[in-house]
């Protein structure tokens, strides 16, 4: 990804968590707005995988900053792989987002 330098820290580090995590997300973000592609969302929740989707709901939820796309964490656990698994566990005991301090 080439790095916006207009980017504030925090939507810096949500930026490369999207890239090095699910990167298939990235076409959602436009990144040199910062703003979420509303088309492309409803697209790939409809084309996406199970597994995916739930990943996009979450990762969706940590770009708004609420649960406005009903990600389901008992949904996450039953169909979820460990790494992607893993990817939401780091996020709760560290979380961040694009607009927000981390809450150490």
């Amino acid at each position: 990804m080439e790095l916006n330098l207009s980017l504030s820290p925090s939507q810096a580090k949500f930026a490369l968590w999207i890239e090095q995590n699910t990167p298939y997300l990235l076409p959602l973000f436009d990144f040199k707005q910062r703003i979420l592609r509303v088309n492309n969302v409803e697209h790939f929740l409809g084309a996406a995988s199970h597994g995916q989707s739930i990943m996009a709901r979450f990762v969706l939820g940590v770009w708004i900053g609420s649960d406005g796309f009903d990600f389901d964490f008992t949904e996450a656990a039953a169909v979820l792989d460990r790494e992607q698994r893993q990817v939401i566990t780091d996020w709760i005991l560290d979380p961040f987002g694009p607009n927000q301090q981390s809450r150490k």
